[in-house]
């Protein structure tokens, strides 16, 4: 504070509990016994000071703040590995992952941002959070915060510095924007979001809007769902040239962090969801069913990152042997492939199935990037309703009988949609839950129609296949060959008229080409 005509002094100190002594230039100092860590003390000194020192409350309240804030870090900064009540157990629902979380007393998320330090590029966090009281701060990555009844906060896994180049998900306009008070309308929100899904992909009408409000409903998910114990998975199917990459574009532009594992192995995959989250796209899911350990290792991550508290585990080499380590890998994931998911991890999935778009539809050739301030403008929203929404995405778990008949995993999958459709329709969009609920209903019924939940996944997609090796038609019976060829407990007793039926459901309908035959539209 050398630019004031006024200092602080710690005129004693054990630990937080601090002897301050406020000396206003030419004037008697005053001294005052207060608590660094509580929020409320450094509140209840500044008062104290206005009272005494009326001129000094207005012109220095700002640079007072944040010079006691300042203290509040130094002299309750502890050294790593040690404990601030000494051999008092810590209570692990006071450690949140910092990439995004949500608590009673605050909501906060990591930005990664690039910055010039001595003449160089470099990256680094900024960790933007939004208190209980409406308050708002952007600020560097620690170890922890202070809440405002002084117990800590502790951020864990602390993130290595991000590269310089690292795109951001939120624009530093928008991030201005939001701290000087800018918050979006929910109702709002999913208005422009459903636009979006609605703009660029081609769904049967009879249930585009059900999946375009599950899609969207899914995407504000990715900011919301620490609120949770347990995340629905997406399962995208269909067969090829049916849209599933188009979705995962339109989701890769939205969601939270977005993280494509194409090209990731399942040991960096490990790494990155435990030290900086997001959103999981993974495309090609074909190569799940691989008897590999790259794909038993995949599993892995997928069949333990939708609960809280189940982490994957690993051996990881320590010096000449190896050692089990724990991976928190929790988070949204969506998933897209031709063939079927394993039982398990299909159970944990809403399903959206996908079908090639007609002839006469424009949507497949609308490019996605025409408009980016589209894009970057609904992130921002995202961001921004994500933090200023943190309280009630924490009573949404609660709300269980949005659920109706729902038993199980079908109501573990389902409540959060349903939560999320219940908070945006009290906000605005009247009839919105009403209709979840029904397509949430239907979706249910689907499954529980199928003998077995692969087959209509593994007849599409050897479908797709015969299109090069059979240009004039495939037969039911040689299609149900093909299937039985692959897997024979699934198909041995069905008939080519239930494969007909199956396939019918799909519109893909029997044409007569010298011979009774399956033509792909």
């Amino acid at each position: 504070m050398n630019d004031l005509e006024v200092k602080l002094e710690v005129r004693e100190a054990k630990g937080s509990k601090l002897t301050i002594a406020v000396v206003p230039d030419g004037k008697a100092p005053h001294v005052e016994k207060i608590d660094i860590a509580i929020p409320k003390q450094r509140e209840g000194l500044i008062k104290h000071l206005g009272k005494k020192y009326p001129a000094l409350a207005e012109e220095y309240k700002a640079d007072l703040e944040r010079e006691l804030d300042s203290m509040a870090d130094e002299y309750t900064r502890q050294p790593v590995g040690t404990d601030p009540k000494g051999s008092e157990e810590l209570d692990v629902s006071r450690i949140v992952r910092p990439h995004l979380f949500h608590v009673p007393e605050v909501s906060g998320l990591l930005v990664p941002v690039a910055t010039i330090r001595d003449g160089r590029p470099v990256g680094s966090w900024q960790l933007l959070v939004q208190w209980a009281s409406g308050k708002r701060e952007c600020r560097e990555l620690e170890e922890h915060l202070i809440l405002p009844n002084g117990d800590r906060l502790w951020l864990h896994p602390i993130p290595a510095p991000p590269l310089p180049g690292t795109q951001s998900g939120w624009t530093a306009r928008g991030r201005r924007h939001w701290l000087e008070g800018y918050t979006p309308q929910p109702e709002e929100v999913f208005k422009e979001l459903a636009d979006s899904f609605a703009h660029f992909l081609d769904f049967q009408l009879a249930e585009a809007a059900g999946h375009t409000a599950v899609l969207t409903l899914w995407t504000m998910l990715t900011y919301a769902y620490p609120a949770w114990p347990a995340v629905p998975y997406l399962w995208i199917g269909g067969p090829l040239g049916s849209g599933k990459s188009r979705v995962f574009e339109v989701l890769a532009r939205l969601v939270y962090r977005p993280l494509a594992s194409s090209n990731m192995t399942a040991a960096c995959l490990f790494r990155t969801l435990h030290d900086q989250g997001g959103t999981l796209l993974l495309d090609e899911a074909e190569r799940l069913k691989d008897r590999t350990p790259e794909a038993g290792e995949m599993r892995t991550i997928l069949l333990a990152g939708h609960k809280t508290g189940s982490p994957a585990r690993r051996l990881e080499r320590v010096g000449d042997g190896f050692q089990a380590k724990a991976f928190d890998v929790y988070g949204p994931k969506a998933i897209a492939g031709i063939s079927g998911l394993p039982p398990a991890l299909a159970s944990r999935c809403i399903r959206l199935m996908m079908f090639r778009a007609g002839p006469n539809s424009s949507k497949p050739c609308r490019h996605l990037d025409t408009d980016l301030s589209r894009w970057s403008r609904q992130r921002d929203d995202l961001h921004a309703l994500a933090l200023a929404n943190g309280p009630a995405f924490l009573r949404l778990p609660q709300h269980m009988d949005l659920c109706g008949q729902m038993r199980g995993r079908e109501m573990q999958v389902w409540q959060p949609i349903l939560a999320e459709a219940h908070l945006i329709e009290e906000a605005g969009a009247e009839g919105l839950l009403k209709m979840v609920q029904n397509h949430a209903k239907v979706s249910i019924e689907q499954i529980s129609e199928d003998t077995s939940p692969e087959v209509d996944e593994v007849l599409l997609r050897l479908l797709a296949e015969s299109i090069e090796t059979h240009p004039q038609g495939i037969t039911p019976s040689e299609l149900l060959q093909k299937a039985k060829d692959q897997e024979p407990s699934s198909f041995d007793r069905r008939s080519p008229r239930g494969v007909s039926t199956v396939l019918n459901r799909y519109g893909q309908r029997i044409h007569r080409v010298g011979g009774k035959s399956l033509r792909p539209l």
